[in-house]
């Protein structure tokens, strides 16, 4: 079973979500084109599109509605409105750009897929390392679930305390506008950090086979015989000719993985900003004019619960590219290293049999 059909379960549920346009072929393990997958992508993107203007233009009609209702409503509560509705617009953008990303450079994450069936079938013929993608089955399902919690846990908290409220009859109908584009965006987010972790794991595959390279030439190093060390040497010379040409290919599947997810990560990113900003301002003023009730607690609590997923998902990326970044690092410093001490050994190796040859 290869990376492809193991991630199969997450493609599955982004085809769902309008994220994923390709079928996997049973037969031949490759990917096929979809027009009903394009079709049902594009369909869903232009209602999201027109329900969010509708939402903006419906907005700015009920506007001046709202200032004949200021004196029934205090200022605390309008600002609340305020800055749930940047919100939902922030999250209503990043889950359009997310949809159009995926559907505009399909064939850039088809390429990545393709590009990283090269990369695995290369590191089996050359370096004899092979991924077990069983293994990696298994920590996307689980990953899955750790951040599935996660968003059930915040939102039914959340809910909750919003419902205590008393006068919050129209929020449940806003959380669920707001639910169902952030649900998409958690999907997004999980293909960008699994695509990030498999870029990562072959590095650090590259990482170990640079490793065991070194760890011959420590041993060569104590071989008296000079054909001995020169065969050895010509042999760790293929493989790390092998370890040069994979890493330029990792390179080439990081520069698919930015045109692929790349505007998704800076709007994403982006509207967490804005969510994190939002919620910590709501928080302050709170804070500030809340008489220290229970109900004022139980408000505060949840704004901050709110702003958790936007948090963790931050966090999570950022820990993820840094240390796929690190590895990247060790692995540049390792290959310069492993290509100087064996260029050495063998123009060593080399004049030992020169003079042997001319005594």
């Amino acid at each position: 079973m290869d990376t492809l059909r193991a991630l199969g379960p997450l493609h599955r549920v982004c085809q769902v979500c309008n994220l994923w346009q390709w079928r996997l072929d049973k037969e031949s393990g490759l990917l096929r084109r979809s027009s009903w997958l394009e079709l049902y992508g594009w369909t869903v993107l232009v209602a999201a599109g027109g329900y969010a203007a509708y939402g903006l233009f419906q907005e700015s009609s009920g506007s001046g509605d709202a200032d004949d209702m200021m004196d029934a409503e205090t200022t605390i509560s309008s600002i609340g409105h305020t800055v749930d509705f940047i919100q939902l617009v922030g999250i209503r953008v990043a889950h359009m750009a997310a949809l159009l990303e995926a559907l505009w450079q399909r064939q850039a994450q088809c390429n990545f897929y393709a590009e990283l069936a090269e990369i695995d079938r290369q590191l089996a013929r050359d370096l004899q390392m092979n991924v077990d993608s069983r293994q990696v089955r298994r920590r996307t399902n689980r990953r899955a679930m750790w951040m599935l919690w996660g968003y059930v846990a915040s939102q039914s908290l959340i809910l909750v305390a919003k419902l205590v409220a008393p006068g919050s009859r129209q929020f449940p109908i806003y959380w669920i506008q707001y639910l169902l584009p952030m649900l998409v965006c958690g999907l997004r987010y999980f293909q960008i950090f699994t695509a990030v972790l498999i870029v990562g794991q072959r590095l650090e595959l590259l990482l170990d086979a640079l490793r065991t390279l070194q760890l011959q030439d420590s041993v060569a190093e104590a071989e008296t015989e000079t054909e001995t060390v020169t065969t050895g040497t010509a042999s760790s010379m293929l493989r790390l000719v092998a370890v040069r040409q994979l890493y330029q290919r990792v390179w080439s599947l990081v520069a698919l993985l930015n045109r692929s997810h790349g505007l998704s990560i800076l709007l994403l990113v982006g509207n967490d900003f804005l969510a994190i900003t939002s919620n910590c301002y709501w928080i302050f003023l709170n804070f500030r004019q809340s008489a220290a009730s229970p109900y004022d607690i139980l408000q505060i609590v949840a704004s901050a619960v709110w702003s958790a997923p936007h948090l963790g998902n931050v966090l999570v990326l950022s820990l993820i590219c840094d240390r796929a970044a690190q590895c990247a690092t060790r692995l540049a410093l390792s290959l310069h290293q492993v290509s100087v001490d064996l260029t050495n050994e063998l123009h060593n190796a080399l004049v030992g049999s020169s003079v042997c040859f001319f005594l």
